[in-house]
């Protein structure tokens, strides 16, 4: 149940939260207006809009912050600005748009509300020209201009709304439009002429609470889509006009790189919008309306639904049978692009995919095409079969593709052959693969990058890592699967350290996304390869390893990396008896043996 409103203290004048101001006698005076901030789809831009509401308060208003199970940052910052007195704050119920909003307005006393999601920045004037719009005209809505994207974009979404109603066989048909939409700001503003117009949308929206106390509350039986159509209706209906105000301006600012989708909002982004629910809204308004709409939904879904990065696995039968039994000597994966074409279509990926996939290859392989990895396999064998363990895992497309690129972006690879992460390569590369792929490939490399002042800074909570950075983990633990895959992780100069202190920082992440089976699946690889070098080990690919770190010039060091392996004596010794008596040259020799004394060899 929702907490009554509390009246923060009003000293000296100031006016602590917006809520009270004195009036010429001292006593206090209730503002015009109470601004109602509402969740819309997602929480990672909450902080940069309540603060941009905050900034922009030369007027007075009642802030209540309607709070939807916002993650720790989010909701630290919310108390803390309710502990200062900016705000009013309250645990939203669950529910849809229209059934929060009226949730909200029982606890309103002013006389207008002004409903604005949570992913809006507001300037200087803005609900000061909202309110004295409404004191001027009467009116029982009033909108602001409507941009999309940061500011600087300089983009419109809206300004203003056109119902376009013909008769067609005796029914009333219905179509909306929004003006000026995409246009330049900067360029129109000034001709933008404010007065009556059809609809306003709930990204920002004044109301009369007269208005509202005569027409009811908000119709609760539309679920995603049309209920800023519905209102504007009913409030014409009633009588009352439903303004524009150009002077007012506002943005909604979509997903972008600068504030990408956090984890923490897929399951809230997925729940607001679909396609079914949104033909069932059109349908509905339709019904009560009696008119056919032409509205369709579909390349705005599409969008919208498409703008959200996937990263959580599709069901797969066989991911499980991996995670059960675990051979590093023999694995489902495959390490041809042709074997991994079919293991593609046999997991129900289409040939439109396919086509995607090859793309993706080619860029590879201008990049990385004949060079090989420290463990004598080609590179683009290594990152086929880095591919081929999230396609066995059932990993969404965008991650298959990305991880053969996971290398584009790393300049300390063994294929020598690498991009620049300058914005002019990333566009290049965006062009050639897609957005989705490229940024997963450059948050993988500028998570690799990452020197020891990133490392030592406290890590995000999982639920408020970009989606794209969880991507990137995903691909990183598939990497490191494929580097066990045959005992070659030696040869590639990683320790079985590294592979631990990767299991320890990403396969929390990838958990997190769903990949439990494939996170066992690497622990127990890692304990494989464990047990290969411990002492009275069999295992001859051990042997082969160590020969072949033998070959280098400066071998102490990597032994040391490796100290499993030197401590099994009996291992030891054999790689000793083992060392070819051509082919390596007598102080290599020496230095091995020299290398090995300390672990009990003579």
């Amino acid at each position: 149940m929702n907490a009554p409103v509390r009246r923060p203290d009003v000293r000296n004048g100031h006016l602590r939260d917006g809520h009270e101001r004195e009036s010429p006698g001292g006593s206090p005076v209730l503002p015009l207006v109470t601004v109602v901030v509402v969740f819309r789809e997602r929480h990672s831009f909450a902080s940069r809009s309540l603060r941009s509401i905050l900034e922009h308060r030369d007027y007075p208003f009642a802030l209540h912050y309607h709070d939807s199970q916002s993650p720790p940052s989010v909701r630290r910052e919310l108390e803390a600005a309710e502990a200062r007195g900016d705000l009013t704050l309250f645990t939203a119920g669950s529910g849809t748009p229209n059934q929060l909003r009226n949730q909200a307005l029982q606890v309103v006393n002013t006389k207008y509300v002004c409903f604005i999601d949570n992913d809006v920045l507001v300037t200087r004037g803005w609900i000061e020209t909202l309110v004295a719009t409404a004191e001027r005209t009467g009116a029982g809505i009033v909108f602001p201009l409507y941009l999309m994207g940061e500011l600087s974009e300089d983009r419109i979404h809206m300004a203003g709304g056109k119902n376009h109603l013909s008769e067609k066989n005796g029914q009333i048909e219905y179509n909306e439009e929004h003006l000026f939409a995409n246009a330049p700001a900067s360029r129109i503003v000034g001709t933008l002429k404010g007065g009556d117009s059809d609809f306003g949308e709930f990204h920002c929206m004044l109301l009369s609470m007269k208005m509202l106390q005569e027409v009811g509350p908000l119709d609760e039986a539309y679920l995603q889509v049309n209920e800023h159509i519905d209102i504007a209706m009913v409030a014409r209906q009633a009588n009352y006009r439903v303004i524009f105000e150009p002077k007012s301006v506002v943005s909604y600012v979509y997903a972008n790189a600068q504030s990408p989708y956090w984890l923490c909002d897929i399951e809230p982004f997925h729940r607001r919008w679909s396609h079914e629910v949104a033909a069932r809204d059109v349908a509905y308004l339709s019904s009560k309306w009696k008119l056919r709409s032409l509205q369709s939904m579909t390349s705005f879904l599409n969008r919208q639904i498409g703008s959200m990065e996937l990263v959580h696995p599709r069901p797969v039968a066989p991911a499980a049978a991996v995670a059960e039994v675990v051979d590093n000597h023999a694995h489902p994966y495959v390490h041809s692009f042709p074997l991994l074409v079919r293991q593609c279509l046999a997991q129900g990926h289409s040939r439109k995919e396919i086509a995607e996939l090859n793309r993706v290859f080619d860029v590879a392989a201008e990049l990385h095409g004949g060079s090989f990895r420290g463990s004598k396999k080609t590179f683009q064998e290594h990152v086929v079969r880095t591919a081929s363990v999230l396609v066995v895992h059932g990993a969404p497309f965008d991650l298959v593709k990305a991880s053969l690129l996971h290398a584009a972006y790393m300049a300390n690879t063994s294929s020598g052959r690498h991009l620049a992460p300058t914005e002019r390569n990333r566009a290049l590369l965006r062009e050639l693969v897609g957005r989705k792929v490229e940024a997963i490939a450059h948050a993988y490399g500028a998570a690799s990058a990452a020197g020891p002042a990133d490392r030592q800074a406290p890590p995000l909570p999982i639920e408020e890592l970009p989606i794209v950075s969880a991507q990137a983990s995903v691909v990183r633990i598939a990497n490191d699967i494929e580097d066990l895959l045959d005992h070659a992780a030696l040869l590639e100069r990683k320790s079985l350290k590294h592979f631990a202190r990767v299991h320890a920082s990403h396969g929390p992440v990838a958990e997190a996304c769903g990949y439990q089976a494939m996170v066992a699946e690497f622990a127990e690889r890692i304990r494989l390869a464990e047990a290969a070098l411990a002492p009275g080990s069999q295992d001859p690919s051990a042997e082969a390893w160590l020969i072949e770190l033998l070959r280098e010039r400066s071998p102490y060091p990597l032994l040391e990396s490796h100290s499993l392996a030197t401590r099994s004596r009996r291992l030891a010794a054999r790689v000793v008896r083992k060392l070819p008596r051509r082919g390596i040259p007598l102080p290599l020799k020496i230095a091995a043996r020299k290398a090995l004394s300390p672990f009990g060899l003579v």
